[in-house]
């Protein structure tokens, strides 16, 4: 049995509740308010908002599971990610192509290539994240560091919405804002390891992801991008 002693940021559940809060706040207005009708949403916004949730609350839980002794079903849950992580995966793809296929507002094609930089570098980021928290699973610091980073991928979400709502920033600010954030965390997380002097390696690896994700939004009218933006497109939408 795993010792308590061997858990890495005992107060870490505080932190997934933090982001929980972010979400609720970002989407309180633009998804949360229409409950219990839901009028002009669609199925795909319910699945996808479902999945993101079900995350959350799987990253909050199951620091809780170990911390007071019940292995056994912090196992359990942590096989049940094997399906959800795919899940929320899908529920991203669908999401994106849902608003790629969207009628209105008309938009030029460029823009719509470019749009595809906000949802699909994160679908692979999470994969990559995830991937790399289940290779190292037995390393309880080293998979931790990775779940950690999964848990960064739903602060754009809620806190870039909440930016845009509630101040009236553009995306463009909102979502740049949201990756500062990220990249403040992770690199202090970075930072607190190399003084503790432990392994950086894992939150170099999450703040490496999340300067990709940023490039790609940032550079999402370029030649480059629109290239591989137009090539996934013709394949996936």
């Amino acid at each position: 049995m795993e010792s308590t002693q061997a858990i890495p940021y005992r107060g870490i559940s505080f932190f997934f509740i933090f982001i929980l809060a972010l979400i609720t706040w970002g989407f309180y207005k633009t998804y949360i308010i229409f409950f219990p009708s839901f009028t002009g949403f669609t199925n795909v916004q319910h699945f996808h908002g479902a999945m993101m949730m079900t995350w959350m609350i799987f990253l909050i839980v199951q620091p809780l599971l170990i911390r007071s002794g019940k292995v056994t079903i912090h196992r359990a849950i942590g096989k049940l990610s094997y399906v959800i992580a795919p899940l929320l995966i899908v529920s991203i793809f669908l999401a994106s192509r849902m608003v790629y296929q969207r009628p209105e507002p008309v938009l030029p094609h460029e823009e719509k290539i470019a749009g595809i930089a906000l949802s699909i570098p994160y679908l692979f980021g999470f994969a990559i994240l995830y991937s790399l928290a289940i290779i190292n699973r037995k390393n309880t610091y080293m998979h931790m560091r990775y779940m950690i980073g999964t848990s960064f991928l739903m602060i754009a979400p809620g806190f870039g919405r909440g930016l845009i709502v509630y101040y009236n920033n553009s995306l463009q600010d909102a979502v740049n804002y949201s990756n500062y954030l990220v990249f403040a965390i992770a690199g202090g997380l970075m930072i607190n390891d190399i003084i503790k002097k432990r392994s950086f390696t894992a939150f170099a690896v999450v703040l490496s992801v999340f300067i990709l994700l940023h490039i790609a939004w940032n550079y999402r009218y370029t030649g480059a991008w629109q290239s591989i933006g137009e090539g996934f497109a013709k394949v996936f939408f």
